[in-house]
């Protein structure tokens, strides 16, 4: 079996590799092209300021330290469905471990920031963002809060306005006389008709 690749270089050699390939992803995003999962997954654990730039893990217990949690909680993490697991030649794949964590809402640790790699990764990770939620609103999946608020407001002032007709001047005649289920019956007529009118605004 041939060594990983990362055994075979030095560590000056990969953190330039790493290095380059981080402009390329920048290069990327600036051209709107969109980043893989494993690609999105090393930008954000550099922008929490993770110094690794480890993409397989060893051990179990190097896999712990990259996520920045004990062995006990990988081992009960290791349990849950859809848990990566590690390749034929027993290493484990880091970025699909970070995507895991992420996408179950895991907490992991975070080194503190305070290098420059990572302070690009933060920016990068910010422009990929802002760019996809502006392609978000383009698409109409946001709509700006003051709309939102404006249409609530008509919606209340609506329901509000049929609800005291009903209630105020139409229902009184009609319940008058009628027995406790009459009464009942027509009250939920009169509040099924409100629901339909804001259903079809």
């Amino acid at each position: 079996m041939s060594r990983p690749l990362q055994d075979s270089i030095s560590t000056e050699t990969a953190e330039k590799v790493l290095q380059a390939d981080l402009q390329n992803l920048v290069k990327k995003v600036a051209a709107g092209k969109p980043m893989t999962v494993a690609e999105r997954s090393r930008i954000e654990s550099l922008a929490a300021g993770s110094n690794d730039s480890m993409a397989y893990a060893k051990t179990l217990v190097e896999l712990a330290a990259v996520l920045g949690v004990t062995r006990r909680t990988l081992t009960t993490w290791q349990k849950m469905e859809g848990s990566p697991k590690p390749l034929s030649n027993g290493l484990w794949p880091v970025a699909d471990w970070r995507e895991f964590v992420r996408v179950r809402g895991l907490k992991a640790g975070k080194v503190p920031l305070g290098n420059e790699e990572a302070l690009k990764a933060r920016k990068l990770l910010a422009e990929v963002e802002e760019r996809e939620l502006r392609i978000a609103v383009k698409k109409g999946e946001y709509v700006p809060l003051h709309q939102v608020r404006t249409e609530w407001i008509g919606l209340v002032a609506q329901a509000t306005s049929i609800l005291r007709a009903k209630f105020e001047n139409e229902l009184p005649p009609i319940l008058s006389g009628l027995d406790a289920t009459g009464i009942q019956k027509e009250c939920r007529k009169a509040i099924d008709e409100v629901l339909r009118c804001l259903h079809e605004s």
